[in-house]
């Protein structure tokens, strides 16, 4: 049985996963706000620098290696508000070679163990429209939808 892990991110680590992080993120707002690419990039760029103000040591925000048999396999990234007992998942990133064989639900379960250890009372997450196999995952392993964001795409009139 392999063994899977969470490491804290060093600041070599950090950068490393906010380069790759970047591309990954503005793939998804293209694909589900329909930004162009260059668009896209900046629209993460601005996100990420505004949520992650202070890098690797943002107040609250926690960033992990994901490592089997000493091997990162992926990436998570959450937030905890030790004040309101609550937590957002911004980030699981399981690399595609090792998707599809329980490693993503194994990673939720270490995560939501962690968050049982801070006295964290609510895990919260979203999933984009286009992400139907993490949706099923966290269905699947108890989490309920509280709302649903939609958009439709509108022009003014010339």
């Amino acid at each position: 049985m392999h063994t899977i892990k969470l490491h804290r991110m060093n600041q070599e680590e950090f950068d490393f996963y906010i380069r790759n992080k970047v591309p990954r993120y503005a793939e998804s707002i293209a694909q589900n706000i329909k930004l162009d690419e260059q668009k896209a990039l900046e629209n993460a760029s601005q996100k990420l620098q505004r949520l992650l103000s202070e890098g690797n040591n943002t107040p609250g925000h926690l960033l992990f290696n994901v490592i089997q048999d000493d091997k990162l396999i992926g990436y998570v990234w959450i937030k905890i508000n030790y004040e309101t007992h609550e937590s957002f998942l911004y980030e699981i990133y399981i690399k595609e070679q090792f998707r599809g064989k329980g490693k993503g639900t194994r990673v939720m379960q270490l995560i939501e163990k962690l968050l049982i250890e801070q006295e964290i009372e609510s895990f919260n997450l979203h999933v984009f429209g286009h992400n139907a196999g993490a949706f099923k995952l966290y269905e699947r392993i108890g989490f309920d939808v509280i709302g649903i964001n939609m958009q439709k795409k509108i022009s003014p009139k010339s």
